[in-house]
């Protein structure tokens, strides 16, 4: 039985992700933020786990790999804030910080507690929900420097991590989901971006680790 390991599965995305791995009879560890009001992952039928996460707490992140004592087939890392993109002159720095913890050195910790988890499984996958708002070829128009900068430096880790842990054969991927239904304005159906996405992590070999993919199995330039 194949363990998936995936964070933010209160909102969003992660809601999205974890069903249809239960569904295909894997057991998964879905952490929340706050579990008791997590209704989504509670509700979903299989071997499913609710679990605490805060991604900006990394004493957590080292607790929750020292309770889970299985091999992680696959991990996602999938928490993440990007609401916040204040122009130019008028930053929040409280803010960007926060949103650096979240979404750059919090996957970074996740990836350094469980690489020993990931490496006694079978699949050997780890996968991080990036954006194309961190790449810095695709950037047109400017703004968003918080998120941009998480992003950008998430993906600087997922080419450093494919690097470092490729003698270990572990695959590791950077995953773009669309401008996904979770804001007011988006385009692409949540269910649709996580389909893409989660087809991207079956289909990927061991020769395409550090690659930088959108749902819709685009390369994507850093």
């Amino acid at each position: 039985m194949p363990t998936v390991l995936i964070t933010g599965c209160d909102t969003g995305l992660g809601v999205e992700f974890a069903p249809p791995y239960a569904a295909e009879a894997c057991r998964v560890f879905a952490t929340c933020l706050d579990p008791d009001s997590a209704k989504a992952p509670r509700a979903i039928k299989g071997d499913v786990r609710v679990v605490k996460l805060d991604m900006s707490d990394l004493a957590a992140i080292d607790a929750l790999a020292g309770e889970i004592t299985e091999p992680i087939d696959i991990l996602v890392s999938n928490a993440g804030l990007g609401k916040h993109h204040p122009g130019f002159g008028d930053t929040d720095y409280d803010q960007w910080e926060r949103i650096l913890a979240v979404n750059l050195m919090g996957p970074m910790r996740l990836a350094e507690a469980f690489v020993e988890h990931v490496a006694r499984s079978s699949m050997k996958v780890m996968a991080f929900v990036s954006s194309r708002m961190g790449s810095i070829a695709l950037n047109l128009t400017g703004g968003s420097y918080a998120y941009r900068s998480s992003k950008a430096g998430l993906n600087a880790v997922v080419k450093s991590l494919a690097i470092d842990l490729q003698p270990q054969g572990i695959l590791v991927l950077a995953l773009h989901p669309g401008w996904a239904k979770t804001e007011p304005g988006a385009r692409v159906d949540v269910d649709r971006s996580v389909a893409g996405m989660r087809a991207v992590i079956q289909r990927c070999s061991r020769h395409e680790t550090g690659s930088f993919f959108a749902f819709n199995d685009t390369l994507l330039p850093w």
